[in-house]
C-alpha cells in the first residue's frame, strides 16, 4: 500500500486546497512549531480510519474542525498493487459526519465501494487485509512521543499486531470467535455467561423441588391437624350450647328481678309524688290571705311617682344654685384682686412728688447758643488779626457762654423726665377710676348671685316638701343638698320595697294560677300509681335448674364462660379456614409444579453440555495460544537482531547488543558496566534512540512475513528531537540504507534544519499551509512552488 495524494480543508490547522503529492522516497515536512506538519499524519490516519494520534484516538468534531469554520474535508488516494482508490471524509459541527470511498479506474471512472462513515472504514481494513488503526501505528508510525508504545501495548493488543504482519489474522479470528464463545459460555463480571444462568435456573429448579417436597409433607400434617380441630370444634360448640342455656335463664332471672324492684320504686314514687301534690293544694287557701295582704301593702307606696318627679325638679333647682354659688366664688375673687390693685396704685401716687420744677424757657437756649456762637466767632478773628487781648477776652467769654449753654441743656433734660412721670400719675389715676367702677359692678352681681341662691334654695325645701309622705322626713333640713340626698335615699328604699312587695304579689297570683293543673297532676299520679302495681303483680320470676341458686357472681362466671367458649369455637373455626385455606395453596402449588423433577433433570443435562463445551473451547483457546505464541516468538529474535544492526548505526558504535523481556522492556549491554542495563539508566536523549531502535527493528521484522497488502511507507515523527549531530547522522544513514530498501516513502517530519540535502522531496508547511514543495531527484531539480 502507498500514499498518492493528500488534500485537507480546515483540518485542525491544515489548509491544503490543491492535492499534495506524495511521491517515493524520502519526504522530508519540515517547518516551524505549530505550522501543520504532524497534522499531516494524522490527516492521513483520519482519511484512512477515522482516528488520529492527537488529542485522542477518537476526537470529537470540534477538537478536527480549525477555528472559526463549520467543516472540515479530507482526502487520500492511496495505491495498493496495481489499484487506486480514493477516500473522503466530511467533518461537520450541526449535522452527521460524511465518509465515502471510491475505487479510481481508467479514464477516472469512479466506482464507489462504500458511502458511510462505518462502512468505509471497514471496507479499506479490508483492502488491506486486515490491518487496522492499532496495527498501523503500532508499525508504521514512529513519533518522538509515542516510542514507548509497544511497551505500554497489553499482551493481548501487542500478538494481534503480531498476527496481522505475520499472516497469521486467521488466528485472531478463530481467537475471537473462541474468546466470544467462551464468553458467551462462562460470562463476565458484570454479564452473566449461559452456563451461569443454567446453573442460577438448575438452582432455581432444585429449589423449587425442595419445596414441592416441603410442602407435601406439609399437606399432610395440614390434613391431619383439620381432622383433629373438627372434634374439638364439636366438643366445644356442645360445651358453649349448655353454658349459654344457663347464661339465658340466669340474665332473664336478673331482668326480672330489677323489673320487679324498678316497678316498686316507681309506685312508691308515684305515691310520694300525689302526696306532695296534696300538700300543695292544701296550702293554696294561706296562699290567698298572703296575696290579699301584700295586695294592701301597695297602697303605702301611692305617691312614689309623684316623690320621683319632685326629686328630679329639685335635682334641677340644686343645680342652678350650685351655678349660683360657684358664680359667687368667681365674684368674690375678682373683688378681692380688685381692691388690691387699686390699694397698690394709690400707694404709688401718694408717694409722687407733686411740686412742680421750674420752667426754663425754651428761647434761653437759643440766647446762650447765639452768644457763644458770636464770642468763639470774636476770638478766632481777633486771634487772626493778632490782637491778643480782645482774642483771651472774647475766648473767656465764649467759655463762660458755654458753660451756661450746657447748664441749661442738662436742665432740660431734667424737665424732660419729670414729663414722664407726670404722664405716668396720671395714667395710673385713670386705671384706678376704671377699676373702681368695676368693682361697683362685681358688688352689683353678687348681690344678685346671692339672691339667687337664696331663692333657689327655699324652692327646692318647697319642692321636696310637697310630697305628703316625705315631709316629716325633711323637718329641720335647711341645706338644699342635704334635702335632696334625703328625699333620694327615702325614694330609692320605697322603690326597692315596692319591688319586693309586686315580686311577691306576681309570684301568689302564678301559685294561684297553678291550682287547676296540680288537681289534673294529682289525678294522673294516682292513676299510674295504679297501673304500675298492676304491672308488679304481673311480673313472675323464672324457674332455676336443680340446685341453681341465683347470684350476681353465679351470673359472672356464666357470662365469662360463655365468652371463653365462645373465643374457642371462633378460633377453632379460624384454624380450620386457614388450614383448609393453606390446603388448596398447597394442592395448587403441588399441581403447578407437577413436572419439576422431570425439569431438574433435563436442567442438569443442560448445565452438563455446557460444562463440556467450555472445557473444549478452553482446550481450543490453549491450544490456539500455544500454537500462535510460537509463531510469534519467532518475531522477537529478528527484532533483537534489527535492533543489533540499527543501533550501532544510530549510537556511533557505542551500544550493540540488546535484549527483549516478554513484553518488549529493552535491555542494552553496556560496555562500561559489562553488563546488560535496563533502559532508564541512560540518559533520555540515548533513551528515545534505544525505543527508536525497537520502532524500526520491530517494523522491519514484520516486513518479510507481511503480506502484498502491507503498508510501504513509515512515518517518523520528529525523531532526531533529542539526537545530537553525530547520532542524527548515524538515524540519516540507517534512512538512506536499511529503511530506503524496505519502505518506498518514508515520511520524515522535523524541525531539525540542514536536512534537506537528505531528502528526496522537501514539503515546508506554514500555518497550515504548503509553503513550498522541493523535489531533489535528478528528474526533477526545480523547486516547485506552491500558493499559500
Amino acid at each position: 500500500m502507498k500514499l498518492v495524494s493528500l488534500q485537507a480543508q480546515n483540518f485542525k490547522k491544515l489548509r491544503i486546497a490543491k492535492p499534495l503529492q506524495l511521491s517515493d522516497g524520502i519526504i522530508l515536512i519540515t517547518g516551524l512549531n505549530e505550522s501543520g506538519k504532524s497534522s499531516i499524519l494524522d490527516a492521513i490516519l483520519y482519511a484512512l480510519f477515522g482516528r488520529v494520534i492527537r488529542p485522542s484516538k477518537m476526537p470529537s468534531n470540534e477538537d478536527i474542525i480549525s477555528y472559526g469554520s463549520g467543516e472540515a474535508q479530507v482526502r487520500l488516494d492511496f495505491s495498493i498493487g496495481e489499484r487506486t482508490f480514493r477516500v473522503v471524509r466530511e467533518v461537520h459541527k450541526t449535522r452527521p459526519n460524511r465518509a465515502v470511498l471510491y475505487e479510481i479506474g481508467p479514464g477516472e471512472k469512479n466506482r464507489s465501494l462504500a458511502n458511510s462513515v462505518k462502512d468505509v472504514t471497514s471496507q479499506i481494513e479490508q483492502l488491506l487485509g486486515g490491518i487496522t488503526y492499532d496495527e498501523i501505528v503500532a508499525s508504521s508510525v514512529v513519533a518522538q512521543k509515542d516510542l514507548e508504545r509497544l511497551i505500554k501495548q497489553r499482551l493481548d493488543d501487542r500478538r494481534k499486531v503480531i498476527n496481522v504482519f505475520l499472516n497469521l489474522e486467521s488466528f485472531n479470528k478463530v481467537q475471537d470467535q473462541l474468546d466470544s464463545e467462551r464468553t458467551s459460555i462462562e460470562g463476565t463480571a458484570r454479564n452473566p455467561g449461559r452456563l451461569t444462568l443454567e446453573r442460577q435456573s438448575l438452582e432455581n429448579l432444585e429449589e423449587q423441588l425442595r419445596e414441592v417436597e416441603e410442602t407435601k409433607v406439609q399437606l399432610a400434617g395440614l390434613e391431619s391437624k383439620i381432622e383433629k380441630l373438627k372434634e374439638e370444634q364439636f366438643s366445644k360448640e356442645k360445651q358453649f350450647a349448655d353454658t349459654d342455656g344457663l347464661f339465658k335463664t340466669l340474665n332473664e332471672y336478673e331482668e326480672s328481678l330489677k323489673m320487679r324492684e324498678s316497678l316498686q320504686n316507681q309506685v312508691e314514687d308515684k305515691k310520694l309524688l300525689a302526696d306532695n301534690i296534696k300538700q300543695q293544694l292544701a296550702s293554696i287557701t294561706t296562699l290567698r290571705g298572703e296575696l290579699n295582704k301584700a295586695e294592701g301593702e301597695l297602697v303605702k307606696y301611692g305617691d312614689l311617682v309623684q316623690a320621683e318627679r319632685a326629686i328630679a325638679r329639685a335635682s334641677e333647682l340644686l343645680e342652678s344654685v350650685r351655678g349660683a354659688e360657684v358664680q359667687q366664688a368667681q365674684l368674690l375673687e375678682t373683688e378681692q384682686k380688685l381692691q388690691t390693685q387699686i390699694m397698690d396704685t394709690n400707694r404709688k401716687l401718694a408717694d409722687f412728688d407733686s411740686k412742680r420744677l421750674a420752667g426754663v424757657a425754651p428761647r434761653r437756649i437759643w440766647t446762650y447758643l447765639t452768644a457763644t456762637a458770636a464770642l468763639g466767632a470774636g476770638a478766632i478773628l481777633s486771634f487772626i488779626l493778632t490782637i491778643v487781648i480782645l482774642t483771651v477776652v472774647f475766648g473767656s467769654l465764649a467759655v463762660v457762654s458755654l458753660l451756661l449753654l450746657a447748664r441749661q441743656i442738662a436742665s432740660l433734660s431734667e424737665q424732660a423726665q419729670a414729663s414722664r412721670r407726670q404722664q405716668e400719675q396720671l395714667a395710673n389715676t385713670q386705671l384706678v377710676s376704671t377699676w373702681r367702677e368695676e368693682l361697683y359692678q362685681v358688688k352689683q352681681k353678687q348681690s344678685v348671685a346671692d339672691e339667687s341662691v337664696k331663692q333657689g334654695s327655699l324652692e327646692v325645701l318647697r319642692v321636696l316638701s310637697s310630697v305628703e309622705s316625705y315631709s316629716h322626713y325633711l323637718q329641720g333640713i335647711d341645706d338644699p343638698k342635704a334635702a335632696v340626698e334625703q328625699a333620694l335615699s327615702i325614694y330609692n328604699q320605697d322603690r326597692q320595697s315596692l319591688g319586693a312587695v309586686q315580686e311577691r304579689i306576681s309570684m301568689l297570683q302564678k301559685r294561684l294560677r297553678e291550682e287547676p293543673e296540680l288537681t289534673k297532676q294529682l289525678a294522673q299520679a294516682q292513676k299510674e300509681a295504679s297501673e304500675v302495681e298492676k304491672r308488679l303483680e304481673e311480673t313472675h320470676l323464672p324457674i332455676l335448674p336443680d340446685g341453681i341458686v341465683f347470684s350476681e357472681e353465679l351470673l359472672d362466671e356464666a357470662i365469662r364462660l360463655r365468652d371463653g367458649l365462645r373465643e374457642s369455637v371462633s378460633r377453632v373455626k379460624t384454624q380450620i379456614e386457614d388450614s383448609v385455606s393453606r390446603t388448596i395453596e398447597f394442592r395448587d402449588f403441588l399441581e403447578e409444579n407437577k413436572g419439576v423433577g422431570e425439569q431438574v433433570d433435563e436442567q442438569k443435562k443442560k448445565v452438563g453440555l455446557l460444562e463440556k463445551d467450555l472445557a473444549v473451547v478452553k482446550y481450543s483457546v490453549r491450544g490456539l495460544e500455544q500454537t500462535s505464541e510460537s509463531l510469534r516468538n519467532r518475531v522477537k529474535p529478528q527484532v533483537e537482531r534489527y535492533m543489533g544492526l540499527i543501533l550501532p548505526v544510530i549510537t556511533s558504535g557505542r551500544y550493540k547488543a540488546v535484549e527483549l523481556e516478554e513484553d518488549y522492556t529493552v535491555k542494552v549491554f553496556d560496555p562500561e558496566a559489562g553488563e546488560f542495563k535496563p533502559k532508564e539508566v541512560f540518559s533520555g536523549g540515548t533513551e528515545d534512540q534505544l525505543l527508536l531502535a525497537m520502532r524500526l527493528a520491530f517494523a522491519l521484522a514484520l516486513i518479510p512475513q507481511a503480506k502484498g497488502r502491507n503498508p510501504e511507507f513509515l512515518f517518523l515523527d520528529e525523531p532526531l528531537g533529542s539526537s545530537d549531530k553525530i547520532r542524527r547522522e548515524g538515524i540519516l544513514s540507517l534512512m538512506r540504507g536499511e529503511l530506503s530498501e524496505n519502505f518506498k516513502q518514508i515520511f520524515l517530519i522535523s524541525h531539525v534544519g540542514d536536512l534537506e540535502v537528505e531528502a528526496d522531496t522537501v514539503v515546508e508547511m506554514d500555518n497550515g499551509q504548503v509553503r513550498e514543495i522541493v523535489n531533489r531527484k535528478p528528474s526533477m531539480a526545480v523547486p516547485v512552488e506552491v500558493a499559500a
